[in-house]
């Protein structure tokens, strides 16, 4: 995958062992302040119990969908329809890529993903460079939202990674919901000063009904503040 080969989830990685290593104080930040949990899965959970997941308190979700202007994940369908069927709220992410067209990239993104009514709003992952400026990265961020924004009369949520939002995109997309992904707990405090949303807390969760680890998230606000974001179609 392109995303490995740009260093992504490298740099990221060298930025949890760097920021562990800094002397924080530490503040009560942890998933158990709030009352919405969910999780974000792709090919990487071929196979998913959503009756397990369901019974574990989880009430929304994530489902990789596309990547760059052509690729499509192959369980997207599949964990789409499977997740709607045991009750949990989905939504769908695409994986951007900024050194690729982004109207190419919306457009597969769209080809893909046919909203319905209280599905949440779609998703753009902002957290590789491929080699462009900021400006080139924003731009093309700009373009992706603009034409999905269009399609479903939706604001889409951006996320990202506490480092490369603090490198690329701190001071723009302000009116768009946040996404961020920070995984050291020491360190929490550091998103509260943000206008988050959502928040990946880990990579490493434990699930039944998922085998192996899994990408665990909490929503800032009550359920009924879940349900407002979602997807409503004109008639």
């Amino acid at each position: 995958m392109e995303y490995y080969k740009e260093g992504g989830r490298l740099a990221f990685l060298k930025h949890k062992v760097d920021e562990a290593t800094q002397s924080n104080t530490l503040t009560t930040f942890r998933p158990n302040n709030y009352e919405v949990l969910g999780l974000d899965i792709s090919h990487h959970q071929p196979k998913v119990d959503w009756k397990q997941v369901k019974e574990e308190d989880i009430v929304f979700t994530f489902i990789k969908a596309t990547e760059g202007v052509n690729h499509q994940d192959n369980y997207f369908s599949r964990h789409w329809r499977e997740s709607k069927k045991h009750g949990i709220l989905r939504g769908a992410y695409h994986f951007f890529l900024p050194s690729r067209n982004a109207e190419a990239q919306a457009r597969n993104f769209l080809d893909r993903v046919h909203l319905e009514a209280g599905d949440l709003p779609p998703v753009l992952d902002v957290e590789v460079t491929n080699h462009q400026s900021d400006e080139e990265i924003r731009a093309g961020v700009q373009i992706w939202l603009d034409a999905v924004e269009e399609e479903y009369n939706l604001k889409p949520i951006i996320y990202t990674n506490y480092a490369f939002y603090k490198m690329h995109l701190e001071g723009h997309f302000n009116d768009y919901p946040l996404w961020l992904a920070h995984y050291t707990p020491e360190n929490g405090h550091k998103i509260n000063d943000h206008n988050w949303s959502f928040w990946q807390h880990t990579d490493t969760g434990k699930l039944k009904g998922i085998k192996g680890n899994a990408d665990l998230n909490v929503f800032k606000g009550s359920l009924e503040d879940l349900y407002n974001m979602c997807y409503e179609p004109k008639n």
